[in-house]
């Protein structure tokens, strides 16, 4: 079974131990179908059965089999919330699961520049953390740096070698 995380802890809610989850795609439509989650942070992770989920404007409500009260939940604060990839957020053409594109490869006319360690939000959009030989790269995640995505061959094209100069 493949797990994508699907979005992070806020905080406790309610009285019940209700989670406040934010959706990492930004939709939350697809949390409806859970059955049962994985919390992680760090090396840690924990299992759970899902009670119920409530959709609220942009967050999510999930209750969790075991977390019963405001404090437990708290204790799950800044967790990520991973489940199996079948109950991810539908890809439209050009999107892309962030873990998708950590490992592969960034080519520009047949060589390869490096290996995508890590995606993350930048001031002006995504960053491909980049690792080489000579250290980690920066690559925004932009048209003007960045060609065709193959995620299943785990490619990513590169417009532009100034980058890594």
């Amino acid at each position: 079974m493949e797990r994508i995380a699907l979005g992070k802890i806020c905080s406790s809610h309610g009285v019940r131990g209700n989670l406040k989850v934010k959706s990492f795609s930004g939709n939350t439509k697809h949390f409806l179908a859970l059955k049962e989650v994985c919390l992680r942070k760090g090396e840690k992770e924990k299992f759970f059965d899902v009670e119920r989920v409530e959709l609220s404007g942009s967050a999510v409500l999930i209750k969790l089999k075991g977390i019963d009260s405001p404090e437990v939940g708290k204790i799950y604060a800044a967790w990520e919330l991973w489940a199996d990839r079948s109950y991810a957020q539908p890809l439209s053409d050009g999107e892309y699961y962030y873990s998708d594109l950590c490992g592969c490869s960034i080519v520009k006319d047949g060589t390869s520049y490096g290996i995508v360690r890590n995606v993350c939000e930048g001031g002006n959009g995504t960053l491909l953390d980049v690792e080489t030989e000579k250290g980690n790269v920066f690559v925004p995640f932009l048209g003007v740096f960045i060609g065709d995505v193959d995620t299943v061959r785990k490619t990513i094209e590169l417009k532009v070698d100034w980058l890594f100069l």
